[in-house]
């Protein structure tokens, strides 16, 4: 009797974990597992490595595009790269918020905002999916 009370105890546990840590995943491609919320593995510093544009890969050019996400909703968004052979920086403050019980992510630069689809969202990697008229956008970032 003793050790079916602990088997049973010991699936309701398994049960209610399970249903715990699947619960915390939002983006199609998130981990299964993870021990931070979706807010403190977005706040981080991402740099885009790739970009999509209808499934095709789209040139950075030597442009570095660098995001640093703060946990209060704000962000900083540099942009280092070269304009007719002279090196430029422009850096942007913004906001951030999540949308859509933190699927998808709002971020607004000079007034202007952009609703992207999180697809993955890990410690170091972030995807996210951008559709605009009849294109589509993915960016790839990564983060430290």
């Amino acid at each position: 009797m003793k050790t079916s009370k602990i088997y049973f105890l010991a699936l309701a546990l398994i049960a209610i974990t399970a249903t715990t840590f699947t619960s915390c995943k939002k983006g199609t491609d998130d981990p299964v597992i993870s021990l931070k919320s979706r807010n403190d593995r977005f706040t981080n510093t991402w740099t885009l490595t790739k970009y999509e544009k209808n499934g095709t890969t789209q040139s950075l050019d030597g442009t570095t595009y660098i995001f640093n996400v703060s946990s209060n909703g704000t962000l900083v968004r540099t942009v280092e790269g070269t304009l007719f052979g002279f090196a430029t920086r422009s850096v942007e403050n913004g906001t951030w918020e999540f949308l859509n019980d933190d699927e998808d992510v709002r971020i607004t630069i000079d007034s202007k905002a952009s609703i992207y689809n999180i697809q993955r969202l890990a410690s170091s990697e972030l995807w996210l999916k951008e559709v605009i008229k009849d294109d589509t956008y993915f960016y790839y970032f990564t983060g430290k």
